[in-house]
């Protein structure tokens, strides 16, 4: 049964940008679906997707004769802003030597704004008011650190006229010029075990390249931060031929040169998994060719040509991840699809189960619930059948958040504590702790993990305000969870608490933070990477009394908020009755 929706009304970002409607769709959903275009939703930017396609060409002027320091050094990053990309015209800024090393490729620093150019005892130098760093393949670094923002530069003087002679190894760009003009993309490795993709969160530039663009940044393997927690089955040492061209039928030809060793159908199988998957974000390809050293990769079957919706198996959400829901009301489990909710047949559905948050594996035929005043974690079938295994206690005797599993079966939970909180994995019959750096020792309040099992997202409750912090879980060669690397700041809470989160993509997270609780809650999606230029952050006001939020990072199934009563999809705004009991916790699989 629907009820009229809820109203639902949207602000701009923090970041003072408004989403427009087809990027809303992109963050929301990591691009994999169309979502509506019209409604209250989302407010439209007056430069949407089409106009960020075909941003204007910029042509690069060259220095002037007789220009001061001063001058050459503001030309040269003018220079650097050329589109589409080249540096031709900046290396004529630099001196020979210069010119011949200088390696743009290496980083790209996005900064806010410049104050002017200023000389000062015979040196030049430019301060960024703020500013971003990405690696050689594109991958979020972080803020750069504020005594690394005066950029100075040593200009000599070659053949009569100012050159600079030590110019940084990095593309140096405004961030007004790099939204319009980069995309936030995925590039797909595969986890140690080679059976679900990873997808790695990179920025590249936008137009007709865009398909040479992703198959480069998957030869150029992982992003520096990913190296060790993911792998890749493109053979190094390969490159791109000139482009890949992409035919009327939308068929992409991928012509990698260079020494290859010889693959075999399986690795063929595991490389077009991961080229499908990566190229499958260019709407107009609809299937590849690669060849590899001259000779065809073979293709499954004997095809011709392999579709980028393959690779199913290795789908980054989970292969055969269920997209139903999952809930809680008068503390027995029910489950089912929007609007339609049913109690459980397995033990966790009988009235009087007593579970305070639960959390369905992917497949959705285990659940782990807390229960016993949040003191015990309890693992058990959700459907009753006659070969389900018995329910047993996983953990007790702490106080201990909502679980969550990845794809793997691995269930994480965190134990809160006043003297720091605790993360502990059941893999299999095994229980342990894992130091988790940033959550581990924190005063956490939620942890969710990625369905791939290499990202781990928390919130932490700081003196500040709520964070939410991410740290990448390093995996070893027999499917063990071997450590998690250092923390990174996904997003710092302006208005105070962080009630609920949830994927809405494999690289989003969707928050809930209550502005007027009991009256208007905020939900943001952000970037799991915590990249803030250059993505659109979705930030969308809900009225009325909110309990959490519901959302998964398989395609389709859309966002909820979800109340007592009734369950709200955020974009649509269709509504849907709690039937005959209240709510007290919804959620996807996960």
């Amino acid at each position: 049964m629907t009820r009229p929706a809820t109203r639902l009304t949207t602000r701009p970002a923090a970041i003072a940008r408004q989403v427009a409607i087809a990027l809303f769709a992109a963050v929301l959903l990591g691009g994999c679906v169309t979502l509506p275009t019209d409604g209250p939703i989302v407010e439209r930017n007056v430069t949407d997707e089409e106009d960020v396609r075909q941003a204007s060409d910029i042509d690069a002027r060259p220095p002037t004769a007789g220009a001061s320091r001063t001058e050459v050094v503001a030309g040269f990053l003018d220079a650097m802003t050329a589109w589409p990309i080249q540096t031709s015209v900046a290396k004529k800024y630099l001196t020979g030597g210069a010119a011949a090393q200088w390696n743009p490729e290496q980083e790209t620093i996005v900064y806010s704004d410049t104050l002017p150019v200023r000389e000062v005892g015979g040196s030049v130098s430019v301060e960024l008011t703020a500013a971003d760093r990405l690696d050689a393949v594109g991958g979020w670094r972080g803020p750069v650190p504020a005594n690394e923002l005066t950029m100075g530069f040593r200009v000599t003087v070659e053949d009569g006229e100012y050159r600079i002679a030590d110019p940084q190894d990095a593309l140096v760009v405004p961030a007004t010029w790099f939204q319009q003009r980069y995309r936030q993309v995925s590039l797909y490795y595969f986890d140690p075990l080679a059976q679900i993709l990873v997808p790695e969160p990179v920025f590249v530039p936008e137009g007709d390249q865009l398909a040479t663009s992703l198959v480069s940044g998957l030869l150029a393997g992982p992003p520096p931060l990913a190296r060790g927690v993911v792998r890749s089955f493109l053979p190094s040492g390969l490159s791109v031929g000139l482009s890949v061209p992409v035919d009327k039928s939308g068929v992409a030809d991928i012509t990698l040169v260079g020494d290859a060793p010889k693959v075999t159908s399986e690795e063929a199988e595991l490389m077009l998994a991961q080229l499908a998957w990566t190229l499958r974000q260019d709407d107009d390809i609809t299937a590849l060719r690669v060849t590899v050293g001259g000779f065809d990769l073979p293709l499954p079957g004997g095809a011709s040509t392999y579709p980028v919706n393959g690779g199913q198996a290795f789908d980054p959400a989970g292969a055969g991840a269920t997209t139903l829901l999952f809930g809680l009301t008068r503390g027995r489990l029910v489950w089912g699809t929007a609007g339609n909710l049913v109690p459980a047949t397995g033990p966790f559905g009988d009235e009087g189960a007593g579970i305070e948050v639960a959390a369905a594996r992917p497949d959705g035929e285990q659940v782990a619930v807390v229960d016993g005043s949040s003191r015990r974690v309890r693992v058990g079938s959700v459907r009753e059948t006659a070969d389900a295994p018995p329910t047993r206690t996983v953990l007790s005797g702490g106080t201990y958040a909502r679980p969550s599993w990845d794809a793997s079966g691995r269930l994480w939970v965190l134990e809160r504590r006043r003297s720091g909180s605790v993360v502990w994995l059941v893999d299999g019959d095994g229980v342990r702790q894992v130091d988790v750096p940033g959550v581990t020792g924190e005063q956490a309040h939620q942890l969710i993990v990625s369905r791939d099992g290499t990202r781990l997202v928390a919130v932490l409750r700081t003196s500040r305000g709520d964070e939410v912090v991410g740290a990448r879980v390093v995996i070893n060669g027999r499917g063990g969870i071997a450590r998690a690397r250092a923390p990174y700041l996904v997003h710092a809470a302006s208005n105070g608490r962080i009630v609920d989160m949830a994927w809405t993509s494999p690289i989003r997270v969707g928050l809930l933070t209550p502005t007027a609780p009991g009256t208007l809650s905020e939900v943001d999606v952000v970037a799991a990477d915590g990249a803030t230029v250059g993505v659109d952050e979705l930030s969308t006001i809900v009225s009325g009394a909110l309990i959490g939020l519901a959302g998964t990072p398989t395609p389709g199934p859309p966002m909820l908020a979800v109340y007592a009563d009734r369950y709200v999809d955020i974009v649509q705004q269709d509504a849907y009755d709690a039937a005959d009991a209240l709510l007290t916790q919804l959620d996807y699989a996960g």
